[in-house]
C-alpha cells in the first residue's frame, strides 16, 4: 500500500485536514486587509494569548507562511490591528463638526465609538497588553499612542483653535497639560475598572453627564 503524502501547509486549513480547490486568489493589499480583519475580531473576542498567528492564518483562511510574508512578527501584526481599532474609536473632526462651538466640538471629540465585542474581552485584552509591556514594549506603546494619545492630539488641537478665536484663554505651553485634565475629568479611569473587574459599568447617560459636567467645569476655569 502505497504511503499518501501529507497535504503542505499551504494546502491544510487550522485543524490540519486538506483544503478542497484551489485558495482564492487575493492581491497582496486584500490579503493584508483580510489579515488585519481577521486580528482586530479576534482581538475583541478572546483572550490574548489566543490570537495567535496560527488561529489569524486559520481564520483567514490561509498558512501561517502567507501570514509572515505580510508582517514580520505577532507584535508587528497586533500593532497594525490595534491602530486600524482605535482610528474607529477616536475620531477626529469632520470638516462640518469642526464649525461647531466648542463646547460641541469637545463633546464630540470625548465620545467613544466602542468596537464590537463584550467589555469584559476588551478589558482583558488591555490586562494582558500591560501584563506583557516588556514583552511587547512596542505594542504596549502604541496601544497608548493610538488610544488616549491620539484623543489628548485631536483636543490639544481644538483648545489651541479656541484660545487663537479668542473663546478660552489659555497660555500655549498649558495647551496639552489642559487637554489631559480635560480627558481625565471627562473619562472614567481605566485603572479602577482593571482592579476591580466586577464593578458595574456606568450606563450611558451617566458617560454622557459625566463628559458633559467635565466640559463645563473646563470652560468655567478657562473662560477669558
Amino acid at each position: 500500500m502505497k504511503n499518501v503524502a501529507k497535504p503542505k501547509e499551504d494546502e491544510a486549513d487550522c485543524c490540519g485536514k486538506p483544503r478542497r480547490g484551489r485558495p482564492l486568489q487575493m492581491d497582496p493589499s486584500e490579503r493584508e486587509t483580510a489579515i488585519l480583519m481577521v486580528t482586530a475580531q479576534l482581538l475583541m473576542t478572546v483572550p490574548f494569548d489566543e490570537v495567535t498567528m496560527a488561529v489569524i492564518a486559520c481564520r483567514a483562511g490561509m498558512s501561517k507562511r502567507t501570514v509572515y510574508l505580510h508582517f514580520k512578527n505577532r507584535e508587528e501584526l497586533m500593532v497594525r490591528a490595534i491602530e486600524d481599532i482605535s482610528r474607529t474609536v477616536f475620531r477626529p473632526l469632520n470638516t462640518e463638526d469642526a464649525q461647531r462651538p466648542l463646547r460641541e466640538r469637545l463633546s464630540l471629540l470625548l465620545r467613544v465609538n466602542e468596537p464590537p465585542g463584550s467589555d469584559a474581552s476588551k478589558l482583558e485584552v488591555l490586562r494582558s497588553i500591560i501584563a506583557k509591556a516588556q514583552t511587547y514594549p512596542v505594542l504596549a506603546q502604541q496601544l497608548h499612542a493610538n488610544g488616549r494619545g491620539a484623543v489628548v492630539g485631536f483636543v490639544r488641537a481644538e483648545i489651541s483653535r479656541a484660545v487663537d478665536s479668542g473663546e478660552i484663554a489659555l497660555v500655549p505651553s498649558d495647551l496639552e497639560m489642559a487637554a489631559e485634565t480635560l480627558l481625565d475629568m471627562a473619562c472614567e479611569n481605566i485603572l479602577t475598572r482593571l482592579l476591580h473587574p466586577g464593578l458595574t459599568l456606568l450606563d450611558a447617560a451617566k458617560v454622557e453627564r459625566r463628559r458633559e459636567f467635565a466640559i463645563t467645569v473646563f470652560l468655567h476655569g478657562c473662560s477669558p
